[in-house]
């Protein structure tokens, strides 16, 4: 995943977090609705300013923004979930693992 991508996810789940919608926090930040949208969704990139803003108003470090460690196991979670979908297999596999764990 590119940092467009990583840095617009880590928005969106601060933004969920504190229970903005897209509308109040870009008028909180400054900027449009469709342009936090399109830096959410990774296709845009923040300004030094527009980023500023964003930190202030989450009340949140800069630096916070870019750590993207924890989306190893979001990624994880990612993968696996595609490899479940629609594999009747490997779900009963599972069911039976749980069975046996529990």
């Amino acid at each position: 995943m590119n940092i467009k991508k990583l840095f617009g996810k880590k928005l969106k789940e601060y933004r969920i977090k504190l229970s903005y919608t897209q509308e109040e926090l870009a008028e909180k930040v400054g900027i449009s609705a469709k342009s936090l949208s399109q830096i959410e969704l990774g296709n845009n990139f923040v300004s030094a300013e527009t980023l500023e803003s964003i930190c202030n108003t989450l009340n949140i470090n800069p630096k916070n923004m870019f750590d993207f460690s924890e989306n190893d196991e979001i990624n994880n979670i990612d993968v696996i979930n595609k490899k479940l979908k629609n594999n009747k297999y490997l779900i009963e596999k599972i069911s039976k693992i749980i069975d046996i764990i529990e």
